[in-house]
């Protein structure tokens, strides 16, 4: 056959893997928005975008709130998808798989100009180079650990990031294999690093791992493609190397700033996740090579938490093979180069959010690039010259075809239960029995349920998932409200052992990040109609979580802007709503929410003095541009009604 003919079946088994692709992910396009959805995706005004203008595309930009860069691209792309479709998950969920397929295809570029270092030439790159790339680009591509990045829907982040920094990486790559810096090179340095890379950081802090990435290329692969490590390549080892150095000097004379005060709302220390990220790693890499239904879930806050190196014994096993593994891939970097490469690649990809920063201890979309590491190990096995061997081609071909279709089965059946989240909720409480997340967001899921049905059997099956938390966290709060909001959804009177138990987890209880959302389901179901609590229970409650001296300033700001929520919206008080709101501002003088919720009260009551204050705190403050036309607008609002003057 000759090499056209061979190039185009390489072509159509290419286009037709990116179909079967499409196809396995198909069944999980029907499910809904969940997670952390709701904070990044539903809740920002800003990406509710209902014209096109430079200031709502402004409005967007600065209404992130996740990581220090608000990750700006990841909302433009949010709020084009609500622009065209609203919010209908489908349509999130179809672009985030066009953006996985277009990954794939960058991982089978990125896997040819692997392959051409250990060819030194791009014509010596055959259909047999080819067809490898196309296998270990669909073996990252089906893997059942992709699927979060795919279908929970905020993790197009880290899709969107990832595919900045292929790109980035193929130009990078591709002009440091050329013979000469000609200008055509010169243009793919810096679109790399002037254009992808602050684009992958704007979708995502962890395109920052682009510079771990490209000195893993050049310590490894580019010297044996050049024959040497050339002045680029030091000079760029010795600015990475002063740039780390100067972080880690930063990190340590602001450890309290950038590390430790994260940790207070963690149920870990530093030192504690330290320990255990080394036996995360390893369950990463089993779950990436030997994959299984259980291993995964949408939550793993069920992984043992390490308390000491022989605590459980697992840990300090763990870290001596990381160590192996490490020193492994240093020793075969002459004789094994891409191996080598791959395992650095791996380690570097986690080199950020599996390490010292205060983050939760273990997501499965933390490998989305990463597992490009594990995968490309295949590449010196297909590669080979001994696929000129009958025998050993078939016994390799076998067993890339056994994977990548044992793969895909897991993949679809994960999908399939993605497609439905009721479906995936009482799944994954099988899998994941000891995780709070998995039942407790089972519960709501059937509280949900409950009020459009009515079934009681939906009731039941909530109130034993609650009942399951509560045994597996003795402080947790939402659960209890949960089993409150059935009692008022069933017309009954709320139970009183649980509303003491609240009480007492509110006021005494460790409180983390989301016992923030607790109360403010409470203010919810006043202004719904459907809360059975009277004022004096609801108050009660207030005041027990307000009295919890381990709550943050934050914390009590959420809290309290919950409160004036419930009294103003579900009581109509607007005194003792003032007196909250009053009392938020006067607490924390960063809280510029409540500040607004105090002008807009004031306004109600004719409070003119109180807004002209209101208003002159807001214009001295440093406003993100939504607040600030939030404000423009009231000021408007108001010299309409001759409530102040225009020269506001």
């Amino acid at each position: 056959m000759n090499r056209p003919k061979r190039f185009g079946l390489i072509a159509i088994g290419g286009f037709g893997l990116l179909s079967l692709h499409a196809m396995v992910y198909w069944a999980g396009l029907t499910g809904g928005f969940f997670f952390d959805d709701s904070a990044n995706i539903l809740e920002p005004a800003g990406i509710q975008v209902k014209n096109i203008s430079l200031n709502a595309l402004l409005n967007v930009w600065e209404s992130g709130i996740a990581g220090p860069l608000g990750r700006p691209i990841s909302l433009l792309s949010f709020a084009a998808n609500y622009y065209f479709s609203g919010f209908d998950p489908y349509w999130f969920k179809l672009t985030n798989l066009l953006i996985h397929c277009v990954n794939a295809l960058l991982a089978y570029l990125f896997c040819l100009l692997l392959i051409r270092t250990t060819k030194r030439s791009i014509l010596g790159l055959g259909a047999k180079e080819h067809l490898s790339a196309v296998v270990a680009a669909a073996l990252w591509a089906f893997n059942p650990i992709q699927l979060t990045s795919v279908l929970y829907v905020v993790q197009r982040m880290t899709a969107l990031s990832s595919m900045f920094v292929l790109i980035a990486l193929l130009l990078h790559v591709w002009a440091r294999q050329q013979k000469s810096l000609g200008w055509k090179s010169l243009a793919c340095l810096i679109a790399a690093w002037g254009l992808f890379l602050p684009t992958a950081m704007l979708s995502k802090e962890t395109g920052v791992l682009f510079l771990l990435y490209v000195a893993v290329y050049e310590a490894i692969l580019q010297p044996k493609f050049a024959g040497e490590v050339d002045r680029l390549a030091k000079v760029y080892f010795v600015l990475l190397g002063m740039a780390s150095v100067g972080l880690l000097l930063y990190i340590g004379f602001n450890l309290q700033a950038v590390l430790l005060r994260g940790y207070e709302d963690r149920t870990f220390t530093l030192a504690q996740r330290v320990l255990t990220e080394p036996r995360i790693i390893w369950t990463y890499i089993k779950m990436i090579v030997v994959p299984t239904m259980p291993d995964f879930g949408l939550y793993h806050d069920d992984f043992s938490i390490s308390t000491g190196l022989f605590k459980p014994v697992e840990t300090v096993f763990s870290i001596v093979g990381l160590v192996a593994l490490f020193v492994s891939a240093f020793l075969a970097r002459n004789k094994a180069p891409i191996v080598s490469f791959g395992i650095f690649w791996f380690l570097a990809g986690h080199s950020l959010e599996s390490t010292i920063f205060p983050l939760e201890l273990m997501h499965e979309h933390r490998n989305y690039l990463p597992s490009l590491g594990i995968v490309v190990l295949v590449l010196p096995v297909l590669t080979s010259s001994r696929m000129n061997n009958s025998i050993y081609r078939l016994l390799a071909s076998s067993c890339a075809l056994a994977f990548l279709v044992y793969f895909g089965l897991i993949t679809h059946l994960r999908a399939d239960m993605y497609g439905d989240d009721f479906r995936r909720t009482q799944i994954e409480t099988g899998y994941r029995s000891e995780s709070v997340r998995s039942q407790y967001e089972a519960g709501a899921l059937m509280v949900r349920l409950y009020e459009r049905q009515h079934e009681p059997l939906l009731a039941s099956f909530a109130e034993k998932h609650f009942e399951r938390v509560n045994e597996l966290d003795p402080e947790h709060k939402l659960a209890l409200i949960g089993m409150l909001q059935l009692d008022c959804l069933s017309d009954q009177s709320a139970r009183v052992e649980v509303q003491k138990e609240l009480k007492r987890r509110l006021a005494s209880g460790k409180w983390n990040v989301f016992d923030r959302t607790a109360m403010h389901a409470i203010a919810d179901m006043s202004k719904e109609g459907a809360l059975c609590l009277t004022r004096g229970q609801v108050d009660a409650l207030f005041d027990a979580a307000l009295g919890n001296k381990k709550a943050s300033l934050k914390d009590r700001s959420v809290v309290l802007s919950d409160y004036a929520l419930y009294l103003w919206l579900g009581q109509k008080d607007y005194v003792a709503t003032r007196e909250v709101l009053m009392r938020a501002v006067s607490d924390n003088d960063n809280d510029v929410l409540n500040r607004f919720n105090l002008l807009q009260l004031s306004r109600l009551l004719g409070d003119k003095d109180g807004v002209l204050a209101l208003i002159a705190d807001l214009k001295g403050r440093h406003l993100s541009r939504q607040d600030r036309a939030l404000l423009e607008d009231a000021i408007r609002e108001m010299s309409a009604q001759g409530a102040i003057t225009n020269n506001l």
